[in-house]
């Protein structure tokens, strides 16, 4: 059985890094977006980044899996994208926890959680390094807070791989590829 791996963890955690280091670039599921591209992002490789319109317009037309407003931005799965990516093997993505729980609702099982357990002070230092403004970063590390709630709902599912996010990318690799279905 395929499965989709979805990356959960606060912005800084290193959950899109870990992902794009253990899988092929052809196994991700490009989400939509409505955020401004990050340096270095690319258009339909990072994500389908869509003005605000448009996304609205494919929640009309119920065209996602799900779809999550974070931080200000819309963020989502297309029904299609994660289907075609399941039928050709395993994929994965990083998602929102709301967007995992939507997910796992739709596709059971075949959804898997990776949730990056991660410090808040390791958050910050990240921001940091991303050259995030003050504003930002504050904002971010309230969004932490919140986030943080709601692992105890998530660590109850038999199938979590939780990974610890303080440890080098390449450790966490190591932890993630044993863990892996």
């Amino acid at each position: 059985m395929n499965h989709c791996y979805l990356f959960i963890g606060p912005s800084g955690s290193g959950k899109t890094t870990l992902a794009a280091s253990s899988f092929k670039p052809e196994q991700k599921i490009i989400s939509y977006t409505t955020r401004p591209k990050r340096s270095g992002e690319k258009d339909n490789v990072d994500y389908h980044f869509v003005p605000r319109a448009v996304f609205e317009e494919m929640i009309q037309q119920n065209a996602f899996a799900e779809y999550d407003y974070y931080d200000h931005q819309y963020y989502g799965i297309a029904m299609a994208s994660i289907k075609q990516a399941l039928e050709k093997g395993d994929c994965y993505d990083p998602i929102t926890m709301p967007g995992f729980w939507n997910l796992r609702k739709t596709f059971g099982s075949t959804v898997v959680p990776v949730l990056i357990d991660v410090s808040k002070e390791t958050i910050h230092q990240r921001l940091k390094k991303r050259q995030a403004s003050s504003e930002e970063i504050t904002r971010r590390l309230k969004l932490f807070s919140k986030e943080q709630e709601q692992y105890p709902e998530l660590e109850k599912l038999p199938d979590l791989i939780k990974i610890d996010g303080e440890q080098p990318l390449k450790a966490m690799i190591q932890q993630l590829k044993a863990n892996l279905r």
